[in-house]
């Protein structure tokens, strides 16, 4: 229930930001819709994040009620992933439209070249997926046939399901983001504007990185909960071990984040040399 909670306020809070915040701010490494399209002029940037902002919370206030049910998590995260993903898709759209409608504004943008993926950035998803199997597999007898799963704000568990039926759902779940990853992959190749920096100095690959970096990092955190449900069911992580597990994911997720900053201060530094 903690989880649900605190995903659901950041998840507002966000949309509050990319609605009142970002048009005004402008296009920025730091937060509202940042892909090709929006990057490649200001009126595309104000609109679209406008428009995506709207819809954010549209699906983020009656999920954050729904966060304060004591509803299982796959069911929440269902919830929560699965109109989010049509939200892109949508504002993705809108924004294309958008710079169709507009052009490319005052600034001018790189040639816009396939994004190519290293071994590393391309297939880092897939081998997390692996290591998620086979703990799954070393595990799987010394876990017992009912399990908790979910947890209320004191890291109790509130939620208990069936050990093949978790397996199922969890190992479909986290091949559903490797599938988002090699979607990415091929968008970098194939439509590149989508996931390009444009007018933003911040590298033109930049945009299409991180949102490889933020996909793998899911499947991680995938793996760092499962191995939070497997110590706390197997009585070796202690009572805290939810709340640490909830700490640390809430760490990572800031990572993409961090990467474009850190490219932005990167690029503004060859520019000032």
């Amino acid at each position: 229930m903690i989880f649900e909670i605190i995903m659901s306020v950041i998840y507002l809070l966000l949309a509050l930001l990319q609605l009142f915040v970002a048009p005004r701010v402008g296009p920025n490494p730091y937060f509202g819709f940042k892909i090709g399209y929006t990057f490649s002029n200001p009126l595309v940037w104000k609109k679209s994040n406008r428009f995506a902002g709207l819809l954010m919370i549209v699906h983020a206030v009656p999920l954050l009620f729904l966060s304060l049910i004591d509803i299982p998590l796959l069911i929440y995260l269902a919830l929560f992933l699965i109109p989010l993903i049509l939200i892109v898709i949508i504002s993705v759209v809108y924004a294309s439209r958008k710079l169709e409608e507009y052009g490319k504004g005052e600034g001018k943008v790189e040639p816009i070249k396939p994004l190519e993926a290293s071994f590393v950035w391309k297939h880092l998803g897939l081998i997390l997926f692996l290591v998620l199997l086979l703990l799954m597999l070393i595990t799987y007898n010394s876990l017992p046939d009912t399990i908790a799963v979910h947890f209320d704000a004191s890291g109790h568990p509130n939620g208990w399901t069936d050990k093949n039926d978790f397996m199922l759902w969890y190992s479909l779940f986290a091949l559903g983001y490797l599938t988002i990853v090699y979607l990415m992959v091929y968008l970098g190749k194939r439509y590149p504007i989508i996931l390009h920096s444009g007018v933003m100095r911040i590298g033109r690959d930049t945009v299409f990185k991180s949102s490889l970096l933020a996909m793998n990092l899911v499947i991680l955190i995938l793996i760092i909960t499962y191995l939070g449900i497997y110590f706390f069911n197997t009585n070796l992580g202690g009572e805290n071990i939810v709340n640490y597990i909830v700490i640390l994911i809430f760490t990572l997720v800031f990572i993409p984040i961090g990467y474009i900053v850190y490219r932005w201060n990167e690029e503004r530094k060859e520019v000032n040399i």
